[in-house]
């Protein structure tokens, strides 16, 4: 398991499957991500655009969840400083 796996994997323990992890606790994770973290979330980024760009016209929801990823991975790219 990578450090970013485990790093959302905590921030999302506690949670029932139908929570979100809350904005303050994805704001948290970046001061303990370093290059590698940095690097991956880079390529989780654009293999969720790829997955975007496949999806079906009417998959709506499909859609918003991805584009919801890309926005969460952004945001920690963001406060990274690394964008």
């Amino acid at each position: 398991m990578s450090k970013l796996v485990a790093l959302i994997a905590e921030a999302n323990a506690g949670l029932s499957i139908q929570e979100r992890i809350p904005q303050a606790k994805w704001d948290a994770i970046p001061q303990h991500l370093g290059a590698d973290e940095i690097a991956e979330i880079r390529g989780r980024i654009t293999a969720l655009k790829e997955e975007l760009a496949a999806v079906a016209e009417w998959d709506g929801d499909t859609q918003d969840d991805i584009r919801t990823a890309i926005s969460r991975f952004q945001r920690l790219l963001e406060l990274t400083g690394a964008t």
